[in-house]
């Protein structure tokens, strides 16, 4: 059994999210200090040219592949892979006990990530979170363009990002991957792509020695803290559906990084430590609540339809007016579309539940897990509008877009206030969301090699 205390010991307490140049810089510093079996590598360039970095480290018989930003509002990841890259780098007892080469690319998505950075530097408020949100579309997020041909998809449109990321998974047998993917509210969900009973243990005491806890609102579980990630197989998702006889479902342009590593390598695998930015105090409380599931469930769902109803509604008001094309546009489209559409979701699929799951008596934690969870991320594509409405003022100064712009950030600033008057809202500190995470990632690559044949 390796020793991972000193890492686990040694974790930075930050107060912040790490830009991209301060990622980069560290990155650069770290192969200039560690030659010997660190190398730096610019692996391709974002759509806007900026460079994507890649470190390889050590030289192991397994190959791993890490990165952040898989979603560019997911900042975690910066932090996470900077102090990683640093102690696999300095630590060569554990390096060469894992026996991996890794390749870690801190964050994968340059542009979308800058376009968040006044969140990342603070102050870590729900309010200045949606203020300042942008999500890459799925239609041209970089861990979601991989090429996919099967049955009814011929997929072949990776984006600028995608390419720089193919150029690793294509030159070498990826065995061991992690997408540092975050939430915004609740405790840590260990994503898994099928069940691993020996993983659940070190998973959960990993949570446990940063004092993070265990996910308690309703998912597809394996465990607790342990949930079935069907979003990691969107293309597989699609070609389900497609079988099964219905078409209108949700465009995809590619499959995601794991279902690509799978094609090279069919014992590959993946975790994902998907921890939250905030929580509330309540989610430790399993005491039953006076509610049962189905009428929490029915209240997420009931400001969820309100807050859609308005941005759909605002969005018709406003097409006729906007007259610039900014990243802040495709992406509220692109979350207005399927209000439209009504297609089958595939890359981000919801959960349903029995009747008699919606007929028990819901416990507080999970009350809160789910009501709460949709006061806030009604949120966020409001905020990407309201930035959308801000970017259009700035180039045309339309009055009309000044408009809606006001009336978006009232209505932002109306659920921010209920959020708040709800619910007690607390940060997770990045120390501790990093230390779990680190060690999700250490303990599952070690379980990856059991399953690989021929690495």
């Amino acid at each position: 059994m390796i020793d991972f205390s000193d890492i686990y010991d040694n974790v930075p307490s930050w107060d912040r999210f790490l830009t991209v140049d301060e990622q980069n810089n560290a990155s650069r510093k770290l192969a200039e200090d560690y030659s010997g079996h660190v190398e730096l590598m610019d692996i391709g360039k974002s759509t806007l040219g900026e460079s994507i970095l890649c470190l390889k480290i050590g030289s192991g018989k397994f190959n791993s592949f890490l990165h952040g930003f898989p979603n560019c509002e997911e900042p975690y990841g910066g932090n996470h892979l900077t102090y990683l890259s640093e102690s696999l780098a300095k630590h060569d007892e554990i390096r060469e006990a894992l026996d991996y080469t890794w390749y870690i690319v801190k964050c994968s998505d340059p542009d979308g990530a800058r376009r968040n950075e006044d969140f990342q530097k603070g102050p870590m408020t729900t309010l200045n979170f949606a203020e300042n949100y942008y999500r890459t579309p799925h239609s041209i997020t970089p861990d979601g363009c991989f090429p996919f041909r099967y049955g009814p998809l011929d997929l072949n449109k990776p984006t600028a990002e995608t390419r720089a990321l193919m150029s690793i998974f294509d030159s070498i047998k990826i065995s061991f991957i992690s997408a540092l993917h975050m939430m915004k509210w609740g405790g840590i969900s260990f994503m898994v792509p099928h069940e691993c009973p020996e993983l659940y243990a070190p998973l959960q005491n990993a949570a446990k020695r940063f004092n993070v806890f265990l996910r308690k609102r309703p998912g597809t579980m394996l465990a607790p803290g342990i949930m079935h990630a069907q979003y990691l197989q969107p293309a597989r998702n699609y070609i389900r559906h497609y079988a099964a006889g219905n078409h209108n479902l949700e465009p995809i342009n590619g499959c995601d990084s794991y279902e690509y590593a799978q094609i090279w390598n069919p014992d590959s695998f993946i975790i994902i430590p998907e921890c939250c930015l905030w929580y509330e105090p309540r989610m430790l409380d399993d005491r039953e609540s006076d509610t049962t599931l189905g009428e929490a469930f029915e209240y997420g769902n009931g400001k969820m339809n309100e807050a859609n109803n308005f941005l759909l509604d605002t969005w018709k008001e406003a097409e006729p007016h906007l007259k610039t094309e900014t990243p802040w546009k495709q992406m509220t489209w692109e979350n207005v579309e399927p209000l439209i559409a009504k297609y089958t979701n595939v890359s981000n699929p919801p959960f349903k539940f029995n009747p008699k799951v919606h007929a028990r008596k819901a416990t507080t934690a999970e009350k809160i897990g789910i009501e709460g969870h949709d006061d806030l991320y009604r949120m966020f594509n409001l905020g990407g509008m309201y930035k959308m409405f801000d970017e259009e003022v700035k180039v045309s100064g339309s009055e009309k877009a000044q408009e809606l712009k006001d009336r978006c950030h009232d209505r932002l600033v109306e659920y921010d206030k209920f959020l708040h008057a709800e619910y007690d809202i607390v940060n997770t500190p990045i120390r501790s969301l990093v230390g779990m995470s680190i060690g999700a990632v250490l303990e599952a690559s070690q379980y990856t090699r059991g399953l690989v044949r021929n690495p």
